[in-house]
């Protein structure tokens, strides 16, 4: 747009890419489809099975910072209140919370995510004595580096069940398998759900315009396909 009078022809073609970027990266049909290509690899187990001890990966709390009057749950709070549910329903004995603060965001409280996430698995009624804390690692290879550490220390063998959201559990999962635990994914936060609709002109015309939710969700999945990318060259998984 500052280009424009004088060079119009440069201009345009910015404009044009900005234009195909937006409807791209914001219609319900790219959005879908990227994000279910991440949830699609790993579905819940049906039974779910028992294991020794269930994981859940941070991401998912913030701390009871001014004015907040307690911690609160982000949209993917889902995986520490499936995590505590499991615990209750008694597929593990032990509860596994993985998760430190990282400073350079602003994240001002003195305790890890963990121990904030542990306060919300208590309240839905998990003992504290079956809480296991790993309050420092601050990426999903630092989760299960640590939590193989915690599990050597507390002596707990055997397979794990790991909650993460739907579409963080493929990256996950390769992680805790190349370190040589054996995991069960559990996974959780599911923002495509597999729903039929119905194909009305109305539900077509209006999948195709632009959403903020649905830019969103792209930044999300391309996110983790780079973040797939970057520990495979890294060779975390």
């Amino acid at each position: 747009m500052v280009r424009f009078w004088r060079a119009p022809q440069q201009a345009a073609i910015a404009l044009a890419i900005g234009f195909l970027i937006l409807v791209l990266s914001g219609n319900d049909y790219v959005a879908a489809a990227l994000m279910k290509s991440l949830e699609q690899q790993h579905l819940p187990p049906e039974p779910m099975p028992q294991a020794a001890a269930i994981v859940v990966l941070g991401g998912a709390v913030v701390p009871q910072t001014t004015p907040r009057p307690w911690v609160e749950v982000t949209e993917e709070g889902d995986r520490i209140l499936y995590g505590a549910r499991l615990q209750q329903q008694g597929y593990a004995p032990y509860l596994i919370l993985s998760g430190g603060r990282i400073g350079w965001l602003g994240e001002t409280s003195q305790r890890g995510e963990a121990a904030d996430m542990a306060e919300i698995a208590q309240t839905c009624g998990v003992p504290a004595s079956q809480i296991l804390l790993d309050s420092t690692s601050l990426n999903t290879y630092e989760n299960a580096v640590n939590v193989k550490k915690l599990l050597a220390a507390q002596n707990i063998t055997g397979k794990l069940l790991l909650v993460t959201s739907a579409y963080h559990m493929p990256r996950s999962v390769a992680i805790f398998r190349k370190l040589g635990l054996e995991v069960i994914p559990a996974p959780t936060d599911y923002r495509y759900p597999s729903i039929a609709r119905s194909l009305t002109w109305q539900n077509l015309f209006l999948s195709l315009i632009p959403t903020p939710y649905n830019m969103d969700i792209t930044t999300m999945a391309l996110r983790e396909y780079q973040g797939l990318l970057i520990y495979r060259l890294r060779g975390w998984l």
